[in-house]
């Protein structure tokens, strides 16, 4: 899992250009878009 934080959707298809589809090594990736930080922080309640 990787979080990004981007300014905007143009910030993010750069980003993913330049870290995804140049890359050999990844055949595929999904992207899920939030719109408001419910949730701050990185913590992960395991119990």
């Amino acid at each position: 899992m990787l979080i990004l934080l981007v300014q905007d959707m143009a910030e993010y298809t750069e980003l993913t250009r330049q870290l995804f589809f140049g890359n050999d090594n990844i055949r595929c990736f999904s992207t899920q878009v939030v719109m408001d930080a419910a949730k701050v922080g990185l913590t992960v309640p395991l119990g």
